[in-house]
């Protein structure tokens, strides 16, 4: 039951990543308050974190020998 648990916080984690470096990619912006650059670096930082969480869940299923 744990393992099952922890493979869909794995994989929901991974689904953030992908979110989180399509929203770094297509963010862009133009006008005197252009926040576009600050967005870019919080969603790669996200993706990071998220992609590092979803393989620590997904080590945590493997059996350890």
């Amino acid at each position: 039951m744990k393992n099952t648990i922890l493979r869909i916080v794995s994989i929901v984690f991974v689904l953030m990543t992908i979110l989180a470096i399509a929203c770094a990619i297509t963010g862009t912006g133009s006008g005197f308050l252009d926040l576009s650059s600050i967005a870019r670096t919080v969603c790669i930082g996200v993706a990071v974190v998220c992609g590092i969480l979803a393989f620590i869940a997904w080590k945590c299923t493997m059996p350890k020998d």
